[in-house]
């Protein structure tokens, strides 16, 4: 088996949270971000850890989608809901933005996991100015929510087919936890259910964004009828966000 090679990136990071001279024998495939306990994520330093998966820059236009989304409907104290928030990259980077505009916001973050939410609880306590209209829930989608009506709703849930989960990067699939990979038989029995479970939380003008599989086109979903949906590129041009909002 060929040696591991540290990328510039890598060692970069590596060398700024306290290893200068990393040997590659050392970690075998473990991603940097496992190693150091931190990924950067919309020029924040988040906590990761194996309960959680490592936030991604694709996964920044969704930060982007959302606060063009606030801005546009001109929303004054935006209820918005993170669904599977892991790290919370997504709700605190939304909060972050919001905070520097003096918007308020009522933000809820979920996660079926409890090391997950005691990660974003602690992220969210060194990342913001102040955690307040913060709600942390422990929920399996949106099952265990208050009967609230969000404006924006974020989800970055299992997507990956199960017979493909074999087939990943071992940096993915032998470290990252398998829970927030597998998305079954095609990707999309966590997010069916979800979308089904939409038209009951979204406020009438609200939007709800979605992180799905490249492979995935509108076909691939059972869409309640009651919604209408796109789909976006991400920034590297791959469609890669499903954006849901109701029929007008």
């Amino acid at each position: 088996m060929p040696k591991r090679q540290f990328s510039p990136y890598e060692l970069n990071h590596l060398k700024k949270f306290g290893f200068p001279d990393p040997d590659p024998n050392t970690f075998g495939e473990k991603p940097v971000e496992y190693i150091t306990g931190h990924a950067e994520f919309c020029e924040m330093d988040f906590l990761v850890n194996s309960s959680t998966l490592i936030p991604r820059l694709e996964s920044e236009k969704i930060i982007k989608i959302a606060t063009e989304f606030i801005e546009k409907h001109q929303l004054s104290h935006p209820a918005i809901a993170d669904i599977g928030t892991g790290t919370g990259c997504l709700g605190i980077s939304i909060a972050s933005r919001l905070a520097k505009k003096q918007t308020p916001y009522t933000i809820y973050l979920s996660d079926t996991s409890s090391e997950a939410l005691k990660t974003a609880t602690e992220n969210a306590h060194r990342l913001l100015p102040s955690p307040v209209n913060l709600f942390f829930l422990k929920s399996n989608l949106l099952d265990d929510f208050p009967h609230i009506k969000f404006d924006v709703i974020t989800a970055n849930l299992p997507y990956i087919p199960s017979h493909t989960i074999s087939s990943l990067s071992p940096s993915v699939k032998d470290f990252e936890p398998l829970s927030a990979l597998d998305g079954g038989a095609n990707g999309t029995t966590i997010i069916n259910r979800f979308l089904n479970q939409l038209p009951e939380f979204l406020s009438f003008q609200g939007v709800a964004i979605l992180e799905i599989n490249d492979t995935h086109n509108l076909d691939s979903f059972s869409l309640p009828p009651a919604v209408q949906v796109s789909i976006e590129k991400d920034v590297f041009g791959v469609p890669r966000f499903l954006t849901v909002s109701p029929k007008s």
